[in-house]
């Protein structure tokens, strides 16, 4: 075994901690929180307790369980009516959970309204000409000393100044994030062996669905909205926290 496949079986031990691969309720793969990406999601909180907290793209809700005792109302959103049945499912007996479904663009809450904004495996599906505006919308439903939590697929180097990190990156997430038969049929016989990727290639090249953003584009759309990154905790180059606070 070589340094390269050691390298991203470490990788894929260290995401299995944090991430579970699930079929969801209308049989799409998907990927759910694990209980310790949620406790770590609490752990990052500067608020222990509060109002109002908002996960966006909450999925089966897996996020918002430590935050539940804790929070007087939690508000879970997301696009797909099959994932919020099975959230309102598990959070039945749980009074100050409520579950909505659309566009995180299209959110009526009051502004300054919300504590606490987490979101997990999620904002890395926005299109990167679409993010501007869902953080102009988190910005104003955001408390001015609020904060956003986010655990998500992000290239947190410099893509540009690392190629052989990036391609090594970008072959891994190519083959374990896309849906097997799209993978096989489509991206495996085409990919060059020996050539090394780079980030500007993917971005030529690359369908914006199987695109991956870099850390360093999302801080420049969050600076522009008016957000600034306090905290990284990495776990991969690839995966990692971010606490996200106005600027």
């Amino acid at each position: 075994m070589n340094h390269t496949e050691n390298t991203q079986n470490q990788w894929t031990k260290d995401l299995a901690l944090y991430i579970q691969h699930l079929v969801s309720p209308d049989g799409r793969d998907t990927f759910e929180s694990t209980p310790l990406l949620a406790e770590k999601l609490y752990e990052l909180s500067s608020y222990k307790e509060g109002d109002t907290l908002l996960d966006l793209g909450c999925g089966w809700g897996k996020s918002l369980a430590p935050f539940v005792p804790h929070f007087k109302e939690l508000i879970g959103v997301d696009m797909s009516v099959e994932n919020l049945d099975r959230a309102k499912a598990i959070y039945l007996a749980k009074p100050n959970v409520r579950f909505e479904q659309g566009k995180i663009q299209e959110l009526n809450l009051p502004a300054q309204s919300v504590d606490v904004m987490i979101t997990a495996l999620a904002l890395h599906q926005i299109p990167l000409e679409e993010f501007y505006g869902v953080c102009q919308k988190l910005h104003t439903i955001l408390k001015n000393e609020g904060e956003l939590l986010m655990a998500d697929e992000l290239i947190l180097f410099n893509p540009e100044e690392n190629i052989p990190l990036f391609d090594s990156v970008y072959r891994y997430l190519l083959a374990n994030t896309t849906p097997k038969a799209v993978y096989e049929q489509y991206i495996k016989p085409y990919l060059e062996e020996g050539h090394k990727y780079t980030f500007e290639e993917m971005k030529e090249n690359t369908p914006p669905e199987y695109q991956f953003h870099a850390l360093i584009e999302v801080e420049t759309l969050l600076a522009t909205a008016g957000f600034k990154v306090k905290e990284v905790v990495e776990v991969t180059p690839f995966f990692g926290f971010l606490k996200i606070v106005k600027s």
